[in-house]
Parts: C-alpha cells; sequence; structure tokens
C-alpha cells in the first residue's frame, strides 16, 4: 500500500512536470523566422556562439538524425560541440536516431515523441513534403524547428535550414564529370534516394548542366541505393559490366565509398572516374588513390554544430539568423589538391 502510495505521488509530481514545462513552452513567443526561401552565407559560420540564457530557463534540444553510414560521424562530432558549449547555459541537447530512413514516416513520428517528452527545439531533416505538417504541429505548440541537410522545397515553418545548395552542388558535380571525360561519353549515377529531396536536387542539377552544355555525355542508368555502401558498390560493378565503355559514375549521397571500391576492384581505376560527396577518410582516402577524382564536400559538422547553437539562440535570446537558408561551403576536393582539405 505504502509503495503505491509513492508511485501514485511520483506519477501526479511527474504529471505535474511535464504539464508545467508544456504551459511554459507554450507561453513562449518565437520571433518571426527569416522569409524562407531567403538564402546566403553567415559570416559567422562555423564560429557562432551561444548567446546569454536572458532567463535562464531550461532548454531542451532534440537533435534528430540517423547513423547508417559514416557520414553521421562528423555531424554528430558537431552535436556534440555544442552540447558542451550549452552546458553552460542551463540547456541540455540529445542526440536521437530517429531510424534509418530520411523520409516522413521515420522524422515525422520522432517529431511527434520529441513534443511529447516536452523539447523545447528540434533539429531535423526535411526529406519530403510530408514533413511540413508535422513540422507546424510543433511549431503551433511553441516548439522551434530548424532543419539541416534536407529542405523542402515547398515552404514550410521552420525556423531556418543550414546546409548546402544541393542543386548548385549537382551542376558543380557535373560539370566536374565532364571535364573528367572529355564532355563525352556514359555516365551513371546512383542516388540515396528518390523520395528525398536533397538527393533530388543534387541528380537535377547533375543532368541539367549535362544537358545543357555537354549533348555528347549520356546517362546510362540511375538507381537508388538507400545510403548503403554494399549496395552502391554491387551497382556499380553490374553498370561497368552492362556498359563496358562506361566513362563515369556519380553518387550523389552516402556509399560513396562502396561505388569507387567498385571501380577499383573492377580494374577500372582512372578509367571510370567517380564523382561524389562529402569529406570523409573513407572518400579522401579513395581520392588520394586516384580511385576518386572529386568530392564535393557540405561542411558536415557544421550541419550539427551551427544548427544546435543557432537553435539555441533563437530560443533563449530571440536571435534570429540573417537568411532563411544558411548555406555553407562546399569546396571540391581533387587528386591535385586533396592535401590542402585532408593532410596526411
Amino acid at each position: 500500500m505504502f509503495r503505491k502510495a509513492l508511485l501514485l505521488i511520483f506519477l501526479l509530481i511527474l504529471n505535474y512536470s511535464c504539464q508545467r514545462s508544456a504551459s511554459h513552452r507554450n507561453s513562449r513567443t518565437l520571433p518571426e523566422p527569416p522569409p524562407y526561401f531567403s538564402e546566403g552565407r553567415a559570416e559567422d559560420q562555423g564560429s557562432v556562439m551561444p548567446v546569454a540564457n536572458r532567463k535562464n530557463e531550461h532548454i531542451k534540444i532534440a537533435f534528430l538524425a540517423m547513423e547508417t553510414n559514416p557520414w553521421w560521424t562528423p555531424v554528430k562530432a558537431g552535436v556534440m560541440e555544442a552540447k558542451e558549449l550549452l552546458k553552460e547555459y542551463n540547456t541540455e541537447v540529445d542526440w536521437i536516431v530517429a531510424g534509418d530512413r530520411h523520409t516522413a514516416d521515420v522524422f515525422g513520428i520522432a517529431i511527434e515523441a520529441a513534443m511529447a517528452q516536452n523539447y523545447d527545439g528540434i533539429a531535423c531533416l526535411a526529406g519530403d513534403e510530408g514533413m511540413i505538417p508535422f513540422i507546424k504541429k510543433a511549431v503551433d505548440a511553441g516548439v522551434a524547428v530548424a532543419t539541416y541537410n534536407s529542405e523542402t522545397n515547398k515552404e514550410s515553418a521552420r525556423a531556418f535550414f543550414i546546409g548546402a545548395d544541393n542543386y548548385q552542388q549537382g551542376r558543380a558535380c557535373g560539370e566536374k564529370m565532364a571535364q573528367l571525360i572529355g564532355g563525352k561519353g556514359k555516365v551513371a549515377i546512383i542516388t540515396g534516394f528518390f523520395a528525398v529531396e536533397a538527393h533530388e536536387l543534387r541528380r537535377t542539377g547533375f543532368k541539367d548542366i549535362l544537358s545543357e552544355k555537354y549533348p555528347e555525355i549520356t546517362i546510362a542508368g540511375e538507381v537508388e541505393n538507400i545510403d548503403l555502401a554494399d549496395i552502391a558498390y554491387t551497382q556499380a560493378t553490374d553498370f561497368m559490366s552492362s556498359f563496358p565503355d562506361l566513362a563515369g559514375i556519380y553518387i550523389t549521397a552516402s556509399g560513396q565509398f562502396g561505388a569507387a571500391n567498385a571501380v577499383k576492384d573492377y580494374g577500372k581505376k582512372g578509367l571510370v572516374k567517380v564523382v561524389c560527396h562529402d569529406f570523409l577518410p573513407e572518400t579522401m582516402g579513395l581520392v588520394k588513390e586516384g580511385v576518386i577524382q572529386g568530392v564535393i564536400d557540405q561542411s558536415t559538422k557544421l550541419q550539427g554544430r551551427d544548427t544546435v547553437i543557432r537553435l539555441y539562440n533563437y530560443i533563449a535570446g530571440g536571435i534570429v539568423p540573417p537568411f532563411g537558408k544558411l548555406l555553407l561551403d562546399t569546396p571540391m576536393a581533387t587528386p591535385d589538391n586533396v592535401n590542402q582539405y585532408w593532410p596526411d
């Protein structure tokens, strides 16, 4: 009987605490975000720091993520760096693995779960338009939402986005591929997800620049590897087997090193050109070997670090970013300049 009474008291206290937290969150007035489609580079990219927690209120931020491939390692490192910085500001940051696909059926549920746990801010991918109602639901409940890496083409209620201009990245990769293969030949495309708008923007940008400037380059085929290296390995092997004269392979998302290793193992190193994304140990090592000829970065660590700190600043200090879309630096590494970006 005594234990039941203690349990009842605990549940009542927990319920009161949750209601109080939700009430506090709902009473907060979030600042008007910048225009959704405004975009530019923030001058304090990579160096933005927390502002004062004016009311010294306890703030909880959920960073919704995945851990399906090595790309997430620097993202998590950035989030952990922000977490340490924000400990002094009465703020806790949680890295939450939402699932294994960055689609609305996964991340939408994760947003609702974060709302139920009374987070004040949520950082998430917005892989497709299905995320829009989930983001609106959170913002309507007083939760600040920021997106990173993947952004919907249609306007959502998020406060800001941090990531690369994916369409322009695709165009840059298309231009690099065209230069590598002499403006003619067959190329294959391996994308992460056809349903993810960020991947589609890259794929579209790549194809657009080829159709505009290089009519002698044809697309041998396009497949999705659901961001997995082993699937990309098999797909790249199949392309080289089906098209003995294949000139290049473009990988829009993760699994890059799987496709590149397939080229290496097939004996086509340097003959089949590989262009892909992200400065990672797995990709940069293959650039140094001459297996990958071009890899474009998207300042991956900052997609974790800056997103969390700017979201905190938005909640605690009412600091509105200068643009709705904060575009990160996207350098291109090649075998000629790789040591500039990735020293031995």
